[in-house]
């Protein structure tokens, strides 16, 4: 199904190593606005995936975080609610927080202001909400990432904070009311924290967590480099941090980081986003025990010498193999290009330059996947905040070739929907391929909750298996290509939609 068309600014179709990769502008009429992170979910709950936005705010400006609501002909912009608080926002989560089915907004800020959460009423109206420690803290923070670590069945929170400031687990008592908890291994670690990410590293079955730090600073002046920190979780649900090992020693100004299986063998890879130009950015390899090699010939790395940020992983052109796309940007550093590169089948990448989103200049901050338009292949957003506001970019994927599959996650057991949930399909011809399910991206921002693959036309969907954090395992066979289906943990696979 095509929506959208009539606001689409198309261009001709563009090649790379003979795949197809097309997009389209899609102009949301909105003015600059200095944004840093975004969040793509439904909150209206009409099956079309809205865009919520993190933006800079100082005395100038007063336009706020804002959410774009998509009504299948276009967006529509309004602001979160009518109790707005206008604070300086970086990272945005579509999160349920109460365990409802249905999504609330919280907001990282900056400079004394408490964290914004608003609770949603099921149908895309917001109310601030007062839910403890969370929302009563003092900080400054640009990113968070959330998980169920302790595998009670809701979302707890781990908020990363800069300049030396004390990093804070807060865990949901499942009402949607949070504490902070006061013993960790991040207690007295003062970092420079600018994101953070949930997932098993070391195959025990428990989500570990990992923070991206920027730069060292002693009386306000930047000393160096910063490390990045590991935290192992117990089956106790304490924590002890991994000191050793390259993905912990190294020092970069980091920005972003992401979990993702990028050889499909079912152990979580860490992609880190690196914003000093003297830097690559990194990948480091997952031996699956939580040993790590830092890759030094793979074309995500070698080619990468910009101040990067954001990075988005999904499967753009439908081939079967994940691709990647970064966004770069930031003070003092004229606007360049953002980078996309096309995954191939011996798990390398191939950069592409002539794709819309390769092409325009910007200084971009966060970006974020999902599918807008429900045609079966992943559109793009991006943010951008060069001198302090510049537009954003919406790019709708005019992908025309193979096939396509997607899942949404229920949650019984689990977390309502599903996050830190493995899903793996298999092929006809024995071909299988994974997904961890996270939400946060890179910097600031989320893909949708929709869990994507692309099928090459000639091949069928053999199984599927959903390994779910409660432990169940739930198999599902003779899928047919090109429908959106619902997993209900332990009970069904439905084929919902058109």
């Amino acid at each position: 199904m095509r929506l959208l068309m009539l606001l689409l600014m198309v261009i001709p179709i563009l090649r790379s190593n003979g795949q197809e990769l097309r997009f389209a502008h899609l102009d949301l009429g909105d003015d600059p606005q200095g944004s840093r992170g975004v969040s793509i979910a439904d909150l209206d709950g009409n099956g079309l995936l809205d865009i919520v936005v993190a933006n800079q705010v100082d005395s100038t400006q007063l336009a706020g975080n804002a959410i774009y609501f998509n009504h299948g002909n276009g967006f529509r912009k309004q602001p979160i609610s009518n109790n707005i608080l206008n604070a300086w926002s970086e990272s945005v989560h579509t999160v349920d927080v109460d365990n409802d089915r249905d999504l609330d907004l919280f907001f990282t800020t900056q400079f004394g202001v408490p964290n914004l959460l608003y609770l949603n009423d099921g149908s895309g109206r917001f109310s601030l909400g007062n839910v403890g420690d969370l929302t009563s803290n003092k900080t400054n923070s640009p990113g968070a990432c959330w998980c169920d670590f302790d595998k009670d069945g809701d979302l707890d929170v781990f908020v990363v904070n800069r300049d030396g400031e004390e990093d804070n687990l807060y865990i949901n008592n499942g009402l949607g009311l949070f504490s902070r908890a006061v013993k960790g291994p991040w207690i007295g670690n003062k970092g420079d924290g600018r994101s953070c990410a949930w997932g098993d590293l070391n195959g025990d079955g428990n989500p570990d967590l990992y923070v991206v730090n920027f730069v060292i600073k002693e009386n306000g002046k930047v000393k160096g480099k910063h490390r990045n920190y590991l935290y192992l979780n117990s089956t106790e649900g304490k924590f002890e941090e991994q000191k050793t090992g390259i993905h912990v020693e190294e020092r970069n100004a980091s920005y972003g980081v992401s979990f993702v299986d990028y050889d499909y063998d079912k152990d979580l890879d860490i992609y880190v986003t690196n914003v000093s130009v003297a830097d690559v950015n990194a990948l480091y390899e997952n031996s699956g025990s939580g040993f790590f090699k830092k890759l030094e010939d793979i074309e995500i790395v070698y080619e990468v010498h910009r101040p990067s940020k954001g990075q988005t992983w999904g499967d753009f052109n439908n081939d079967g193999w994940l691709d990647l796309y970064v966004a770069n940007g930031t003070e003092g550093y004229p606007e360049i290009q953002n980078f996309f590169f096309l995954g191939t089948p011996d798990h390398r990448f191939k950069r592409v330059y002539n794709t819309l989103p390769a092409i325009d200049g910007h200084i971009s901050a966060g970006s974020a996947s999902g599918d807008f338009d429900n045609d079966g292949d992943l559109d793009l957003y991006v943010c951008n905040w060069g001198g302090e506001a510049e537009a954003n970019d919406c790019y709708i994927n005019q992908n025309q070739t193979n096939h396509w599959i997607k899942f949404q996650l229920k949650g019984k057991e689990s977390n309502s929907y599903g996050i830190g949930s493995w899903i793996t399909i298999t092929l006809d011809d024995g071909t299988a391929q994974t997904r961890y399910f996270t939400r946060e991206t890179g910097y600031g921002s989320e893909n949708s909750l929709e869990i994507h693959f692309g099928i090459a036309a000639s091949s069928k969907i053999n199984t599927i298996e959903v390994d779910w954090p409660s432990g169940i395992k739930q198999l599902g066979a003779d899928l047919e290509a090109n429908f959106t289906y619902e997993v209900i943990e332990g009970k069904e696979i439905k084929r919902i939609g058109i």
